[in-house]
C-alpha cells in the first residue's frame, strides 16, 4: 500500500507529510516525509483536500516509519484550517 497523508495536530496545523503504507480497522502503519517525533496525539488526513481526518494516538516510531492507533473518539465535523503546499 502507498497511499498519500498528512499528519496535523488538534488545532488543524499542518506537521509533516507521509505514507500509508499499511492500514487495518484499528491502525495504520506511517512513513513520514521527514525524520521527526510525532506527537502523543494527532490527526491523520487520508485524503487530498484533507477532508477526512482521523484522531490517532502514535504507538511506536523508528526514525521515520510510526505504527499509530486510531483514536475511538472522532471529530464531529471536518476541519477547514490550514493546509500545505500539496492541498493537505
Amino acid at each position: 500500500m502507498s497511499q498519500p497523508a498528512a499528519i496535523f495536530d488538534h488545532d488543524g496545523n499542518w506537521i509533516v507529510e507521509c505514507t500509508v503504507r499499511d492500514v487495518s480497522a484499528t491502525g495504520a502503519k506511517l512513513e513520514l516525509r521527514e525524520d521527526l517525533a510525532l506527537p502523543k496525539s494527532f490527526l491523520l488526513a487520508l485524503t487530498q483536500t484533507g477532508g477526512v481526518r482521523r484522531s490517532c494516538e502514535t504507538v511506536w516510531q523508528l526514525s521515520i516509519v510510526a505504527g499509530v492507533r486510531f483514536s475511538t473518539v472522532q471529530m464531529a465535523t471536518p476541519l477547514t484550517r490550514s493546509t500545505n503546499k500539496n492541498g493537505y
